[in-house]
């Protein structure tokens, strides 16, 4: 997995072990092979950064790292306008996921999961309550890590769920 990727911030400068709206330091086990991993581009070129590989790690990353490794990573950087997506958002073969860096957990957790809510509501299809079913139905709320400057939570849903409402990702 990649622990850290993001984007350049739209001013000033953001050290790599910080996570935020950027993408960053998320340590989010699910960014791995075969995964979209959707960032914001906030500046010209957009500054795609990434490293701090994992062979694994467990959820939360609770003494700062994982087994970290050296590695080569693969990616196809694809510039999507006006994507309609809460970014970072993540997509892997069994589901989507928001993520969010926050002070505490439970401000990352319910960041990630009123992002989530919102995204369901308003490009998925489904009414505002639904939505919130959804996710107490179905939705996880996992911690990606809890060592950095800003924790990251993220908000997992089964991608039959968007598939079910005939939503197709970017």
């Amino acid at each position: 997995m990649i622990g850290v990727i993001g984007t350049a911030p739209a001013e000033g400068a953001v050290p790599t072990g910080t996570p935020g709206p950027h993408g960053g330091n998320m340590d989010c086990k699910r960014i791995g092979a075969g995964a979209v991993l959707y960032l914001p581009v906030a500046v010209e070129g957009a500054l795609l950064a990434m490293g701090d590989l994992h062979a694994a790690m467990g959820d939360g990353e609770v003494v700062v790292c994982g087994v970290e490794i050296a590695g080569q990573v693969t990616v196809r950087v694809t510039v999507l306008k006006d994507c309609p997506l809460p970014t970072p958002f993540l997509v892997t073969e069994r589901a989507f996921m928001t993520i969010s860096s926050a002070p505490t957990l439970n401000d990352a957790a319910a960041d990630a999961t009123l992002r989530m809510r919102d995204f369901l509501f308003r490009r998925v299809g489904l009414e505002e309550h639904d939505a919130g079913m959804v996710l107490s139905i179905a939705g996880d709320v996992r911690v990606c890590q809890m060592v950095d400057p800003q924790v990251t939570c993220r908000m997992e849903v089964p991608l039959a769920v968007a598939q079910s409402c005939g939503y197709a990702f970017p």
